[in-house]
């Protein structure tokens, strides 16, 4: 009776693999959380990861002195940068894989193979550029960590593809403040500098192995489309690796000009007027950190759905969802000019300045952070539509830009000039990323609708 029961579940020709048949057939599927609740997850895990790295920081600075805590800073300085192109904006590209195209192996196997590439440079860095042992050894523990760091992230990358941010921002939590807690257990026990510094990496290898593998298990047991999750397979396949480093590669070059738009009027203003005016700048526009983070929050829990939706075809649900999160971004940003515009004075007078123009400069920072922050949603979209090297063109062009207007306009109008010329490049950026994206909708739009206009 079983056996009969088991061959009409799975078929007449199946008998041999029908217990396994079965086994899938029950198997629990993962629930993806609701965008609130992602949201609100990822919004929670990256500010207490952040407030535990800057207790680490303060604490490294009050254990072993100021100079530790420059070289600390030197050391995430030296290896920032580097691994902006080494992590091959992998994590992009898994997150909207959403017809698998990949399997968790792959992502791992190139993962592993530009970090190793990380640390060569790194260490050449090093070399070339130090003879202190103390910086040499901090920059070491520092590319270890972003090494260890960098495999839990295709971890979470595949949580954050079934939707599930609660495992990725759990991840970041016992991340930092295990890391708060080693470096203060160090500490207690009398530890020096470097020791202290160790408990960045230990954390992040404790995390790894006791977090991130452990759930990855334990959701690909219940996740009935898994397709190839395996941590490893052997042997490689080179040619499948190399196909998927040269579709992330635009990634990770749109990852590292994205990080670098917000240092380049620092950079100009440091040379044209002074660090003090690089001081004030930074901190009338603080707050666009803070915005950053949300927004950055909303594209994580976003992009996995995007990519779905884009999948299966469903253009209305795509451009309904990217128009709500683009509204909403760009809401925050007008709220923040607003605000800008009547505390602005306030705000100048809270920091000790009596200049007239600095209520001016933070209504055109907001004008820039509002850019900024549409460009987020913007660039989610393209990848989920796999426009990877469009995304990268467009915000070269941007950075290209404001690299040619900065200088002309902090010389002719200051710090206002140079939020302005900001808010001009990071606009340019917006309507390129929102034409590609209206001219790619349209096209899908009138693919579907002619077979419907044949049959008729």
């Amino acid at each position: 009776m079983r056996l009969a029961a088991e061959r009409c579940l799975v078929g007449p020709n199946s008998a041999a693999t029908a217990p396994t048949a079965v086994v899938k057939a029950v198997r629990a599927p993962v629930h993806p959380l609701s965008l609130r609740l992602n949201f609100s997850w990822v919004l929670a895990g990256n500010l207490i990861r952040s407030a535990a790295r800057y207790g680490m920081l303060l604490l490294l600075a009050y254990s072993c002195g100021l100079a530790a805590a420059g070289r600390y800073a030197i050391a995430i300085a030296v290896c920032n940068p580097i691994w902006a192109i080494v992590l091959l904006g992998l994590r992009g590209s898994q997150v909207t894989d959403a017809r698998r195209e990949f399997a968790l192996a792959d992502y791992l196997a190139v993962r592993l193979v530009a970090s190793g590439v990380g640390l060569i440079l790194v260490a050449g860095a090093v070399i070339s550029q130090s003879a202190d042992m103390r910086i040499t050894l901090v920059i070491t523990l520092v590319a270890l960590a972003r090494l260890i760091e960098g495999i839990s992230d295709i971890f979470r990358g595949r949580f954050q593809q079934q939707e599930r941010m609660d495992r990725v921002s759990l991840g970041l939590i016992i991340q930092g403040l295990s890391g708060l807690a080693l470096m203060l257990l160090v500490h207690c026990l009398g530890g020096g500098e470097v020791w202290m510094v160790a408990a960045f990496p230990l954390a992040m290898a404790l995390t790894l192995v006791g977090w991130d593998i452990p759930c990855h298990a334990s959701l690909n047991r219940r996740d009935a489309s898994k397709s190839e999750d395996n941590l490893w397979r052997h042997p490689l396949d080179w040619a499948k690796l190399r196909r998927l480093g040269l579709l992330s590669f635009p990634l990770a070059v749109a990852t590292f000009l994205i990080t670098v738009v917000p240092q380049l009027p620092k950079y100009t203003i440091a040379s044209l007027l002074g660090s003090e005016a690089v001081a004030v700048y930074t901190m009338i526009g603080y707050w666009i950190t803070l915005g950053t983070m949300v927004v950055s929050a909303l594209g994580n829990v976003i992009a996995p759905r995007l990519a779905r939706y884009h999948a299966e075809g469903n253009t209305p649900a795509f451009s309904r969802l990217l128009v709500q999160i683009v509204s909403l971004v760009a809401g925050m940003g007008i709220v923040g000019v607003t605000l800008a515009a009547l505390l602005g004075p306030s705000v100048a007078a809270f920091l000790g300045q009596t200049d007239p123009e600095l209520p001016r400069l933070a209504v055109a920072l907001s004008l820039f952070a509002t850019c900024l922050y549409v460009t987020a949603p913007l660039g989610r979209a393209m990848a989920a539509m796999r426009k990877f090297w469009f995304q990268t063109l467009a915000m070269g062009v941007g950075v290209l830009v404001a690299a040619a207007v900065l200088p002309w306009a902090v010389k002719t109008r200051g710090l206002v000039g140079a939020a302005e010329a900001m808010a001009a490049s990071m606009g340019i950026v917006v309507l390129l990323e929102a034409g590609v994206i209206w001219l790619h909708l349209s096209a899908h739009t009138r693919s579907e609708a002619a077979p419907a206009k044949e049959a008729a």
